[in-house]
């Protein structure tokens, strides 16, 4: 891949082949060079967010999952999904701290008898 991005950039930029390290040090090949370098550099990081994209997320089931947050000042209340429980949690300035902690299956049904009400 390196070598393939430099015989291009040659072709396109013919000032590249006069600039070989073993002749004099000019400004004009070690900017090339230099440009080079960083656009290899740009494909690579390019390559690997597309990479990163096409790689599904893990989404297992009874993995943590938030499943609201609400500010409350310079607090966050959180109500996380941890497996088989849901938990709230206070977050800020002075650390987390547990609020509450229910099985998910009694969270549900208590969230299926208000929405019924």
């Amino acid at each position: 891949m390196t070598a393939f991005c430099a015989a291009v950039f040659l072709v396109l930029l013919p000032a590249a082949a006069e600039a070989s390290p073993a002749g004099s040090p000019s400004l004009a090949g070690y900017m090339i060079r230099i440009g080079l370098s960083l656009a290899i550099l740009a494909l690579a990081g390019y390559g690997m967010v597309l990479y990163s994209r096409r790689t599904a997320p893990l989404k297992a089931k009874g993995a943590a999952n938030i499943m609201a947050s609400l500010p409350l000042g310079k607090d966050v209340l959180f109500i996380v999904r941890l497996g088989p429980d849901v938990v709230a949690l206070a977050s800020g300035g002075a650390g987390t701290r547990v609020i509450g902690r229910w099985r998910y299956e009694d969270w549900k049904q208590f969230e299926d008898e208000a929405h019924s009400q």
